[in-house]
């Protein structure tokens, strides 16, 4: 992965913003998409990118987190699902939620994608009558 030859660079990140409406948070992307054309227009190397962008996606998982958080007092984050397969994606999130006092629970027997739903699904299967 090319963001991975970069990561002595200094860690900078694209724009964003996260919207509360109806009771609902949501994650607009126009900002940072429009950087990232900006970015391949200048020429900007194939690492930095990619590296950016995984930064980018880490602040916005720490930053829904501090807001749930403010308002339910909920300080446990568990990291699941095919996206935390990203090695990359997965260490920069838990040091930034860990740098916001947050306890952080990942996978560590169970793969966090498709494998740990089969499992889940043959435990159910097995109390199914």
């Amino acid at each position: 992965m090319a963001a991975y030859g970069s990561q002595g660079e200094k860690l900078q990140s694209y724009p964003y913003h996260i919207i509360h409406e109806n009771g609902v948070r949501t994650v607009q992307v126009h900002s940072l998409l429009a950087e990232i054309i900006e970015d391949l227009k200048r020429g900007v190397s194939q690492g930095t990118i990619p590296l950016k962008f995984h930064e980018t996606v880490a602040r916005m998982v720490n930053e829904m987190c501090c807001l749930i958080a403010t308002e339910t007092g909920i300080n446990r984050v568990a990291l699941s699902g095919g996206v935390f397969q990203n090695r990359l994606l997965l260490r920069r999130s838990v040091e930034i939620l860990e740098q916001n006092g947050f306890q952080i629970f990942t996978h560590s027997q169970v793969p966090c994608n498709d494998g740990g739903i089969s499992l889940g699904q043959t435990v159910i299967a097995n109390f199914a009558e």
